[in-house]
């Protein structure tokens, strides 16, 4: 197996940076380029209902500019080192977006994290991890929340 491309979702949380560090490694181990990617979920509710139009539009735009600033602040020490990063902010709903990137960027290895919900929380809140390992076009390494 040949690993060119590996993208690293990411949410900004503790696990994810966890992660992060794994697909940097696997990057600069295979030589292969690393996407980060950042998904703002799209509301459940529509938010001209809500807010003025030109705010809902504001708030988003607001959203994605938070975003790029946080994914360029992650992994600096690849500024340094051989490993092509590309960094994405994208707006949708997280599992699909992730399917999607993988599949137009041909994508060989998606690690991401897990943030280990189990039982009732998971019930309710689903995991983005679970349906991605489920529905995407190649490997997923999904890292575990560290005990300590």
């Amino acid at each position: 197996m040949e690993i060119r491309h590996i993208l690293a979702p990411t949410d900004f949380s503790d696990f994810s940076k966890q992660a992060l560090e794994y697909a940097a490694a696997f990057a600069r181990t295979f030589g292969a380029r690393l996407s980060l990617l950042h998904v703002i979920e799209t509301p459940a509710f529509p938010v001209e209902g809500y807010v003025p139009p030109n705010l809902g539009t504001t708030l988003l735009a607001d959203l994605e500019r938070g975003a790029r600033d946080e994914l360029e602040r992650l992994l600096p020490e690849t500024e340094v080192l051989p490993v092509n990063v590309v960094r994405e902010v994208k707006i949708g709903t997280p599992y699909r977006t992730i399917i999607e990137t993988a599949e137009e960027e041909k994508v060989d290895l998606i690690v991401m994290a897990t943030h280990g919900r189990t039982g009732l929380s998971h019930l309710l809140i689903g995991s983005v991890a679970e349906r991605v390992v489920r529905t995407a076009p190649c490997p997923v390494l999904t890292v575990r929340p560290n005990a300590s």
